[in-house]
């Protein structure tokens, strides 16, 4: 979810929950007021009242007006005083109930006690507070309507200099050697970031230059005096008087050396795959290869008598680099070759996008996903690196191949589904 978003939902029910609880409040307050204003005016109407009961010392004329009316009722013992209240009275010109506001209040005309009754309609006061209410809550649905726009412009416009940092970031590419371009700000926290994110970049690119230089000098330095090695070993191999334990010795140490120097380039490899060093692409045939370097190994797989059977259809185009598609299907068909039987089968076939190399082998040892790991290998594979497939794997993941492997009715299958 974005923040934006988190923060909509937040602020968003909160301002309408207060506007709302705001406008409970303000519609009793309202109605409070104008019920006290008119509680008020009752009050001057019994003001006149006595007023008029003490200069004529008669009772004023009962009225029955739409808005007021005024009438007197003889007390029967009762003793009053102010009293007020609200009443319903169903208007049958109007068809409608309508609601009054009342005082009684007693009072003495010639020795007899009467109770005054003064009404006033509180209709207009309804209809005022009910204006008000509908002023008000237009303006909270306004209100909400310019919050709901500025969080969504005026928001998602400060918010930019993010955006376009972490867009930069998702951009920065090792081998691009150019520096990100962030967007100057005056907001201090996206100034921070902007500034952390800049010398990260720069800091991943001199880390990576350097470990770049030492795995191809350590690789270097490695592979001098291993071809050093060998070539005494060579020699030594070739000298008079030796007795049997010397030779197997020299051969031990030569197939040692040559072990090594293979780890050597393997391990190598690897790091440029995962460095992304690799960086031309071009459209390979992934089929014109696989007949090319079936034809290499043919040789190869005769020595163990493994039979081929090809069922490659029309060209299979895919975008990579050319060499990684080479490394890529040599150690498919060396992985099929190495570990099968003498005698055993390989069966290669292309389909649309997917390649499939099956052949006859072991029973694994291992769970068959294993085998992508670097250096998992069957105890029996002693001459093997355990580094083929995780090259296959890591070059796949490069271009976003799918590969798998699986073992079923005794033969080991590796498909690679290209992606075009």
């Amino acid at each position: 979810m974005k923040l934006l978003a988190k923060y909509n939902r937040v602020t968003i029910p909160i301002t309408i929950a207060t506007l709302l609880i705001s406008s409970i409040a303000f519609y009793f307050i309202l109605h409070y007021v104008l019920v006290h204003q008119l509680d008020k005016d009752l009050l001057i109407e019994k003001q006149e009242i006595l007023h008029h009961i003490s200069e004529t010392g008669t009772l004023p004329e009962v009225s029955n007006y739409k808005d007021q009316q005024i009438n007197f009722t003889l007390s029967k013992g009762q003793v009053l005083k102010n009293k007020f209240s609200t009443q319903n009275e169903y208007d049958k010109s109007e068809d409608e109930e309508e609601t009054f506001r009342r005082l009684d209040f007693p009072v003495t005309v010639k020795g007899n006690t009467y109770i005054a009754t003064v009404r006033k309609s509180q209709q207009e006061t309804e209809d005022i507070v009910r204006l008000i209410l509908m002023i008000t809550f237009s303006v909270i649905a306004f209100l909400l309507l310019i919050i709901f726009i500025a969080n969504r412009l005026l928001l998602g416009k400060l918010w930019q200099p993010f955006n376009n940092t972490i867009e930069q970031l998702k951009q920065f590419n090792l081998l691009g050697k150019n520096e990100i371009e962030l967007h100057k700000t005056n907001v201090d926290e996206f100034t921070d970031l902007n500034s952390a994110a800049f010398l990260m970049t720069q800091k991943v690119n001199a880390d990576y230059e350097l470990l770049k230089s030492f795995t191809e000098n350590a690789s270097h330095e490695i592979q001098t005096p291993l071809a050093i090695i060998k070539t005494k070993l060579e020699l030594l191999s070739q000298s008079e008087n030796l007795s049997e334990p010397q030779i197997n010795a020299i051969q031990s140490l030569n197939a040692a050396t040559t072990r090594l120097s293979k780890l050597n380039q393997s391990l190598l490899l690897l790091t440029k795959i995962e460095n992304r060093q690799f960086v031309t692409t071009e459209q390979v045939n992934i089929s014109a290869i696989l007949l090319s370097y079936l034809d290499n190994f043919e040789e190869l797989a005769e020595t163990k008598n493994i039979s081929i059977k090809k069922n490659i259809g029309k060209d299979l185009l895919v975008e990579m680099n050319e060499s990684l598609a080479e490394i890529l299907i040599s150690n498919l068909i060396i992985n099929a070759i190495k570990h099968n039987h003498k005698e055993g089968s390989i069966e290669i076939g292309i389909e649309g996008n997917a390649l499939s190399i099956s052949n006859t082998g072991n029973v694994p040892t291992n769970g068959t996903s294993e085998y992508f790991e670097r250096f998992k290998k069957d105890s029996a594979s002693n001459d093997s690196l355990g580094l083929g497939l995780s090259i296959v794997k890591k070059i796949c993941e490069t271009y976003g191949f799918l590969v798998s492997y699986k073992y079923e009715s005794e033969r080991h299958i590796v498909s690679v589904q290209f992606t075009g």
